[in-house]
């Protein structure tokens, strides 16, 4: 059974942006990527985890700063991985949580504002921003690492790490709002550093960032995240404080009673 943790459902991405038509044209090399994907699944896999982050938002405005506390936990029984994120400060927004379930290439779930209101997933609530941020709920539900076209684009090195580039195209029937993702993975620790994702006019919607690589026992992990959208004018990081991973919670903590509670 598997889990994979925070950093490898949000994926990453770069300081100095590269050249989209060139990326698109570049040399595939499908067995190789396919084995990298498996060797970073493989690192993260755990039966589940429970976390605490710190959502911070700041625009060019330099007044403007919204930050949240966030509780973040998942658990795996059988095929299915449900994972949860809620709310626990600021006041005003203590309790909404958002509840992601998968099950081979089904989603699904609900968002959940205090004291009684619930909305499932649709693709409409996919395209909202995840609790104000930079990231939108699509980012947390869709698991481009399942998409069945990998391929290996490039080389580059990051902070003095190499990293493999590995583009990653969703199936056309898919109802991804992404055309391609691409991925910076570092082989030696298996982790990605960075991620781009373009939409469907292939230009970038917004790049995820690996920060403050820790070892965890043999692994490796991200302690913040940062999310950089088109544009530049906001950005938002989520940084790490407390984690515990290869647990196994049980699905009473994941009922809407539990949540509301």
């Amino acid at each position: 059974m598997k889990t994979r943790a925070i950093l490898i459902c949000l994926a990453f991405v770069g300081a100095f942006a590269l050249d989209p038509t060139a990326f698109f044209a570049a040399p595939a090399d499908t067995s190789a990527a396919r084995e990298l994907v498996a060797k970073v699944v493989e690192a993260n896999q755990t039966t589940g985890f429970r976390a605490r982050a710190k959502l911070v938002v700041t625009t060019a405005n330099p007044e403007h700063r919204d930050v949240k506390q966030l509780l973040i936990k998942s658990r795996t029984e059988g095929k299915t991985t449900t994972t949860l994120y809620q709310i626990l400060w600021p006041a005003e927004s203590k309790g909404q949580a958002l509840l992601i379930e998968k099950k081979g290439d089904s989603v699904s779930g609900f968002l959940f504002e205090p004291p009684g209101m619930v909305k499932k997933l649709s693709p409409a609530l996919l395209a909202l921003p995840f609790f104000g941020s930079d990231l939108a709920i699509e980012d947390l539900a869709e698991d481009f690492w399942d998409w069945p076209s990998q391929k290996i684009v490039g080389e580059e090195t990051i902070e003095k790490r190499p990293c493999t580039i590995v583009e990653s195209r969703p199936p056309t029937d898919a109802a991804s709002s992404y055309l391609v993702v691409k991925t910076w993975i570092a082989r030696e620790l298996a982790l990605p550093l960075r991620v781009e994702k373009y939409g469907k006019n292939r230009r970038l919607v917004r790049r995820i960032t690996a920060d403050r690589i820790i070892k965890i026992n043999e692994g490796w992990r991200a302690a913040n995240i940062i999310i950089d959208p088109e544009g530049g004018n906001s950005r938002t990081v989520l940084e790490g404080s407390k984690s515990e991973r290869d647990l196994d919670l049980p699905a009473e903590e994941f009922t809407l009673e539990a949540i509301k509670r």
